[in-house]
């Protein structure tokens, strides 16, 4: 049997943050239980992290969350960058992040802070005493481990943990779910050819210019090649491509399966629909696309499902509560991640909130009582929140996932400091006192 004072189950975005707040916090004895290969999850396979401005540029996320940036930034030269042009500025300043870099500097951050890891580990039970988690059963390729704590996290994306013990959860929106995608990186693209070729065509919109400082473009395939070559009907509706700062390389986010992203069938079968597809993407390019005639697939991430299960805690975070930027007495931070829904075609709409509300900043705050349960020594943390499914929308996002982490592990470590057995008794004025000194930001 192995005992800590904090077991996170799943090392991706919210849980390395949540383990590296728990041991900043004092704790000495934290564990990160993780199914893959290296922590960091979706901030370490080179999306851009979204969410930390807002729509008037002023930054909504500090912490944890900006400390790994900044670092990120010494080594691989990017950092914070904004969209151009008035059709891009509700989406925020976003951080342009190397994946190789981000897995390095999280890995090396949590190491250096006393956190164990158990790569490749797969939770497989969980046992109850009273209404809380006394310990939980995973398995590696040692066999199976019994591991008891204090308090358990759950970041694993899925809800797993907090699903085996007994929490409700919902799961998309009148049977339709957002459909899934993988990032991969190409190599051997000509930059200076592809700046050009971006200059003579998407320049000429009026609106939006590129610029290289920015990082990134995102549009349909009709703004990349607005004369409709041979397949364009076949290529998908929305290209996102992220510069990173190095000479030939980018990554992209276009592809797209609708699936149930709790069927591992159909999760295994669209890992690999998805590969043809970023294969096919990429001819396309080469044809079509200045800069990228030489170009080939370094690298496709792991699948990557923008919801599965969502939590039915102790509150339900609403859109309205996005839109109206709800302040919460029990917040844990904010983010600014834009609502946005990934359709079954792969179209996506990523409404401004200022259409739902005038001079909207497009913040919001994440209470702790979305993170937590009648489960007393459980929090929940990242995409599976307690939150509606276009909320959730908006939370998923890197950054307000950061925050939840963050939020989570110094909540358990204040409780476990505290000798609070139950979540629920610990004082949340505390709580901000203490994020607010480590660096997070509020509304007020």
């Amino acid at each position: 049997m192995l005992e800590y004072d904090v077991v996170i189950v799943g090392g991706g975005t919210a849980g390395s943050v949540a383990a590296l707040a728990a041991l900043r916090n004092g704790l000495k004895k934290v564990l990160i239980v993780e199914a893959g290969s290296h922590v960091g999850g979706l901030s370490a396979i080179g999306m851009t992290w979204g969410g930390f401005f807002d729509n008037n540029y002023k930054q909504v996320i500090g912490g944890i969350p900006d400390e790994l940036v900044k670092k990120c930034q010494e080594i691989a030269g990017r950092g914070y960058f904004q969209y151009h042009g008035n059709g891009d500025k509700w989406i925020t300043g976003l951080a342009s992040v190397d994946p190789e870099t981000a897995r390095f500097v999280i890995e090396q951050e949590l190491y250096k802070a006393g956190c164990d890891i158990m790569l490749l580990s797969v939770l497989e039970g969980v046992t109850m005493k009273n209404g809380k988690i006394r310990e939980i059963q995973a398995v590696s390729r040692l066999g199976k481990v019994q591991i008891a704590a204090k308090y358990f996290i759950d970041t694993t994306g899925d809800l797993m943990l907090a699903n085996m013990a007994g929490i409700k959860w919902e799961h998309g929106e009148q049977g339709v779910t957002q459909s899934t995608s993988n990032m991969f990186r190409v190599m051997g693209v000509d930059m200076d050819k592809y700046e050009r070729f971006l200059d003579r065509y998407i320049n000429t919109e009026n609106h939006d210019p590129w610029r290289k400082e920015t990082g990134g473009i995102r549009r349909g395939i009709e703004y990349w090649c607005p004369w409709k070559p041979d397949g364009f009907d076949y290529m998908p509706r929305s290209l996102g491509i992220y510069y990173h700062g190095k000479n030939d390389d980018v990554i992209l986010n276009c592809t797209s399966a609708s699936i149930n992203p709790l069927d591992i069938m159909e999760v295994s079968r669209a890992s690999f629909l998805l590969r043809e597809e970023a294969f096919r993407v990429v001819a396309y390019l080469k044809k079509h696309v200045d800069g990228f005639q030489n170009a080939y697939i370094g690298e496709i991430y792991d699948l990557a499902a923008r919801e599965g299960r969502r939590m039915v805690g102790d509150y339900v975070l609403t859109m309205k509560d996005i839109v109206e930027h709800r302040e919460f007495e029990d917040a844990v931070g904010m983010g600014a991640y834009p609502l946005n829904f990934h359709d079954p075609t792969g179209a996506v709409h990523i409404p401004s909130t200022r259409e739902f509300k005038e001079n909207s900043d497009g913040a919001y705050d994440i209470p702790l009582r979305s993170l937590t349960s009648f489960v007393g020594n459980l929090l929940v943390a990242g995409k599976c929140i307690s939150a509606t499914f276009r909320a959730q929308s908006a939370a998923r996002g890197i950054g307000p996932c950061m925050v939840g982490g963050q939020g989570a592990g110094t909540a358990a470590a204040l409780a476990i400091r505290e000798e609070v057995s139950d979540i629920h008794d610990i004082n949340t004025k505390q709580l901000r006192k203490i994020l607010k000194s480590q660096g997070v930001l509020f509304a007020s």
